[in-house]
């Protein structure tokens, strides 16, 4: 079994599409953009057969894997050979990918929660709102991009707030001059009936009841598009899951970390001793 570093993106974008119409609930756009899409990719292969592939960050993390239907039985021994040749230490993975999910849970040595995530109902919610949330222009650009990185410590530097005002999908609320709020409505591009919700807001103007309005507004937006609205959050931020539940959404998958190397790491320390 060859693990091949590849750049084919009509062959993985081919892959990938097959494991879409197979996941139990949508995938979490920032995971897709973020994460995934700064891994490596990999064919996997085995006596010149393309078998699938995989998604690896710098870290050694599996951030998402694909066999196709005839090698599906083998996703177990796949997981172990990648663990073996010590290309992956972990995986990040959601519960909407029952088959890899499953071998990866089998070899953890640890699992803990990292995202839950979120589909709504696709009822319109009635909002009690006035507030003018509006489009980011691209004058605006540098503020946004420095209240991502008070707010959340995102540092954007490579385009990801320019290419949402490109496509007009980050959404702003201003009081006096201050920025409170930014709300991205992302219009899928790999998964067409979805659009992925997401909304900061700033510290000194939370406990207001404004995230929950500003996601009621967007919930009917991506409704009235004719789209359906996913969103996620940490396991921490117990705010933002409140205000998601209160805009009609239900957690339908949930990403986890899981360690395999957590007993290495236990014997080294008792070498050390």
């Amino acid at each position: 079994m060859k693990f091949i570093k590849s750049n084919n993106t009509d062959t993985i974008n081919s892959l990938r599409s097959k494991l879409y119409q197979k996941l139990t609930a949508p995938i979490d756009a920032m995971w897709e953009i973020l994460y995934i899409g700064s891994s490596q990719h990999y064919l996997i292969e085995n006596n010149n057969n393309t078998l699938g592939y995989c998604c690896i960050d710098e870290e050694g993390c599996l951030t998402q894997i694909f066999l196709e239907e005839d090698y599906c039985s083998i996703m177990d021994k796949v997981i172990e050979e990648l663990i073996k040749t010590e290309l992956i230490k972990s995986a990040s993975l959601s519960s909407n990918e029952p088959i890899a999910f499953s071998a990866c849970l089998f070899h953890s040595k640890s699992i803990k929660t990292n995202t839950f995530c979120f589909e709504h109902t696709n009822r319109a919610v009635e909002v009690n709102s006035d507030l003018n949330v509006e489009l980011v222009t691209t004058k605006e650009i540098p503020a946004v991009k420095a209240f991502l990185k008070e707010q959340v410590g995102m540092d954007d530097t490579f385009g990801y707030t320019e290419n949402l005002v490109s496509r007009k999908e980050i959404f702003m609320l201003k009081e006096s001059g201050v920025l409170i709020a930014t709300s991205e409505c992302r219009m899928s591009d790999s998964q067409a009936e979805i659009a992925d919700l997401g909304i900061i807001v700033n510290r000194d103007h939370q406990g207001k009841g404004i995230a929950t309005q500003v996601m009621q507004m967007q919930v009917n937006r991506v409704i009235k598009a004719g789209r359906k609205p996913i969103c996620s959050t940490t396991l921490d931020n117990i705010a933002s899951r409140k205000a998601i539940e209160k805009s009609g959404f239900y957690c339908s998958n949930i990403i986890f970390d899981m360690d395999f190397t957590i007993e290495e790491k236990q014997n080294i320390k008792e070498k050390i001793k």
